[in-house]
């Protein structure tokens, strides 16, 4: 409706310019005006072009100044296809790259936080809390787009087998607690059915407070580019070593220092001739629950 209106208006206003224009040329062709020495009927001509013209640019003019469209159109038509060819390539780009990559959940991928199990209870408490804790993770998959939810009836013998296992063997690490992460079973892809499996990590203790988790050496310490080189470096080091350390990767990924800590390392660095050892200290004891608290420590290798 919109789009008749608008050219029923500029229908309107092109036959108004007509109508006007004529009358002006024919004013001017009766007083028999002429301009720069022309003959009459040519100067009522230039009057009837001339006005229709200064009509027109009045007309575009108001449009522009009324309507942030018309401005897009007139004026910024080319920068609009620009961004609308940006725009469609990306499109293109994504459904290639969902066409190509049809897996919605790799295996290991953790589907949610995990939980902190007791062990100083009976095998059957810890056994019903393994299977709600199944089951609420079971409910969220129903929230996946594009995978087929477990039925409203997901412990099957064989998920409940499975869960007697675990609460046996969280129960043997008594009197340290658990670590249970809800993670994919196996590669989950578009379509296909979710599968939920149970990891579980002993709570032990990883790292005692200021014991080092990893170091990295800067060459040149007063390279700016080889300082953050290394720092974040060593938080790609301290994820690993955690990790081997039996922390559960989904908290392993994401260590912490203090906010000031990586800025302060830097101004310690470029104060350092020569080769430097960044190291990362645990702020806390640190177990496998987390969180993943380290400190940086900066320290100059002297030269042998």
């Amino acid at each position: 409706m919109r789009g008749f209106l608008t050219i029923l208006t500029i229908v309107l206003v092109a036959g108004g310019i007509a109508y006007i224009g004529d009358r002006v040329g024919h004013q001017v062709g009766r007083r028999r005006l002429t301009l720069f020495g022309l003959r009459p009927r040519y100067t009522s001509t230039i009057f009837a072009v001339g006005f229709g013209m200064l009509i027109a640019l009045l007309v575009v003019g108001i449009v522009s100044l009324v309507s942030y469209d018309a401005r897009q159109a007139l004026f910024a038509i080319n920068r609009l296809n620009q961004q609308i060819s940006g725009l469609t390539r990306e499109r293109d780009r994504l459904v290639q790259v969902m066409q190509e990559d049809p897996i919605v959940f790799r295996f290991g991928e953790p589907l949610s936080q995990p939980v902190v199990v007791s062990s100083n209870r009976d095998e059957a408490t810890i056994e019903k809390e393994l299977q709600l804790l199944f089951v609420n993770v079971a409910r969220q998959s129903k929230n996946v787009p594009d995978v087929r939810p477990y039925p409203n009836q997901p412990l099957t013998a064989t998920a409940k087998a499975k869960i007697s296992e675990l609460a046996k063997l969280i129960k043997s690490f008594a009197p340290l607690a658990a670590v249970v992460a809800p993670v994919a079973g196996e590669n989950i892809f578009r379509g296909g059915n979710m599968n939920i499996s149970l990891e579980v990590f002993k709570d032990k203790l990883l790292y005692r407070k200021g014991e080092i988790i990893s170091s990295v050496v800067v060459r040149d310490a007063k390279n700016p580019d080889l300082a953050r080189s290394a720092l974040f470096q060593l938080v790609s080091l301290i994820v690993v070593s955690a990790t081997s350390h039996g922390m559960p990767p989904m908290l392993a990924d994401n260590p912490t220092t203090s906010p000031r800590a990586a800025d302060r390392a830097l101004a310690e660095l470029a104060h350092i001739s020569g080769a430097a050892l960044v190291k990362a200290a645990a702020a806390d004891d640190i177990y496998a629950e987390g969180p993943l608290r380290a400190a940086i420590v900066v320290s100059s290798i002297s030269p042998r």
